[in-house]
């Protein structure tokens, strides 16, 4: 099936391999209480009108209610304050195993099935949305992101720590993400500034570099049928450098990047940087070059020198 669709007054929607246009019996409605026990109230109302209308804002309602059944008491943060960057594991506290038992709960609910690989890639609550989405379309999922930890990121790019400023990322065709939490014992807070530890400018300028570079290591050789050097990859340029808020320790940065232009050997990103959903900084042209030297300036114009003019005839 492709995107959701309407046929007539009758509003009846197609969505994955069902077909919502009637009213639940009261055998179905009493089967999703029993599935949806001890989750509140609203949540049971939300699947009712996911399965009878295809409501798209119910399967969020949906999705949260059971989350929020399932999560420990004890959990670092709660949903509400959740965004959909946030970690089902590290930051909803949720282990594997409670994890199935609600991936179970949704399928189960929403009459779809989610296999192991799948689930292999949801990671955060904004992947499970948007997951959820496309299943119950009928549409498939877009080819998942990689993963990066911050592990994996220190044998791929030239930067190392205490100068690596990247504690995780994922990579899309022509996009990077990545984050990084600013725990106030870096090097170069102890003097910027006196009393109130500021994040530089110049040092988030350099994570989006590093994310920028990040995505040129890994996906650019592939698409120019080329090997590019971890050391070979400089900074070039950068146009319209903003920052627009300060940065202190205790906050998470979360920077991302999209390729404008790849063209060996130069590549061309915008890039932003935010801390929970506010943007921080932003730069409209990020250039990347590579290879054994950086880009060459442009030859000088040379100005022929002055020609004495002829001498007059006698």
């Amino acid at each position: 099936m492709g995107d959701w669709y309407w046929l007539g007054a009758s509003r009846k929607v197609v969505v994955g391999d069902f077909t919502m246009n009637n009213t639940l019996s009261e055998k179905d409605i009493a089967d999703l209480k029993e599935t949806l026990r001890r989750c509140r109230p609203e949540t049971v109302e939300a699947a009712i009108r996911f399965r009878e209308h295809g409501d798209p804002v119910a399967l969020r309602t949906v999705v949260y209610g059971v989350i929020r059944r399932y999560q420990p008491a004890n959990a670092g943060m709660r949903l509400e304050n959740a965004s959909d960057d946030t970690s089902l594991i590290q930051d909803l506290g949720l282990d594997s195993l409670t994890l199935l038992e609600i991936v179970l709960t949704i399928e189960e609910t929403l009459k779809v099935q989610i296999n192991n690989e799948e689930l292999k890639e949801i990671r955060t609550l904004g992947k499970l949305n948007q997951f959820l989405q496309h299943k119950v379309a009928g549409v498939m999922a877009a080819p998942a992101t990689k993963q990066y930890s911050r592990e994996h990121i220190a044998l791929v790019l030239p930067q190392q720590p205490p100068f690596l400023f990247l504690d995780g990322a994922e990579l899309g065709d022509e996009t990077v993400k990545a984050r990084y939490q600013v725990k106030g014992d870096e090097f170069f807070l102890a003097g910027h500034f006196k009393d109130e530890p500021i994040f530089p400018a110049s040092v988030l300028f350099e994570a989006l570099g590093q994310a920028a570079c990040l995505w040129v290591l890994e996906k650019a050789p592939k698409l120019l049928a080329k090997e590019i050097k971890a050391n070979h990859v400089f900074f070039a340029s950068l146009d319209g450098a903003h920052v627009y808020r300060k940065v202190r320790p205790g906050q998470q940065l979360t920077f991302e990047g999209k390729l404008v232009k790849l063209r060996d050997p130069v590549a061309i990103f915008s890039c932003s940087a935010s801390s929970n959903g506010d943007r921080v900084a932003a730069i409209d042209r990020l250039v990347l070059a590579f290879g054994e030297q950086l880009v060459p300036e442009e030859p000088a114009t040379t100005v022929p020198a002055a020609v004495p003019p002829p001498a007059a005839s006698v």
